[in-house]
C-alpha cells in the first residue's frame, strides 16, 4: 500500500496574509535579529536540483543576506496560498509567495515559530515549478 502526502491548500484572508507579514517584516527588521538564531532554511535534496534554494542561491549569486532582503520585501501582492504543515503544527500553517526576480518566478514557503524568540522557517526558495495564482494581485 502506498501512502500519499495530501496538500491542503486554502486562501487566507488579506488580514491574517497582513498580519503574517508584519510579524515576519518585524522579525527581520529587528535590532537584534541575527541570521544564524532567528532564520532557519530547509534545504531539502530534490530530484530536480533546479527547484532547490541552492540552484537558486548560485543561480542568482544570492547569499543568505539577500534571501533576508526578498523577505522583507513580500507584499500582499505577492501573495498565492495557504498550506496546512503535515510534519509541523505549531503553528500549522505555511504561506507561500511568488516573487519575481529576475524576470523569473520564485516560489517562497515560510511560516514565522516561537512565542518568545520568533524565528522564520524558510521551506522553500527556488524558482517556481507551476504558474502561481494571486488572489490579491490587485489589492492595495
Amino acid at each position: 500500500m502506498e501512502v500519499r502526502l495530501i496538500k491542503i491548500s486554502i486562501h487566507s484572508e488579506k488580514t491574517a496574509v497582513k498580519d503574517f507579514l508584519e510579524e515576519l517584516k518585524k522579525v527581520l527588521c529587528a535590532e537584534d535579529f541575527n541570521i544564524d538564531d532567528n532564520l532557519q532554511f530547509i534545504r531539502s535534496k530534490k530530484e530536480e536540483v533546479q527547484y532547490s534554494t541552492n540552484y537558486i542561491m548560485d543561480d542568482l549569486d544570492y547569499d543568505v543576506e539577500d534571501i533576508v532582503e526578498r523577505l522583507k520585501e513580500l507584499s500582499l501582492q505577492e501573495y498565492s496560498e495557504t498550506l496546512i504543515d503535515n510534519k509541523d503544527n505549531n503553528p500549522p500553517l505555511l504561506f507561500v509567495f511568488g516573487k519575481v526576480i529576475n524576470n523569473r518566478q520564485v516560489y517562497v514557503k515560510l511560516k514565522v515559530k516561537g512565542k518568545r524568540t520568533k524565528r522564520v522557517l524558510c521551506l522553500s526558495f527556488h524558482y517556481a515549478k507551476y504558474i502561481m495564482k494571486f488572489p490579491y494581485a490587485e489589492c492595495g
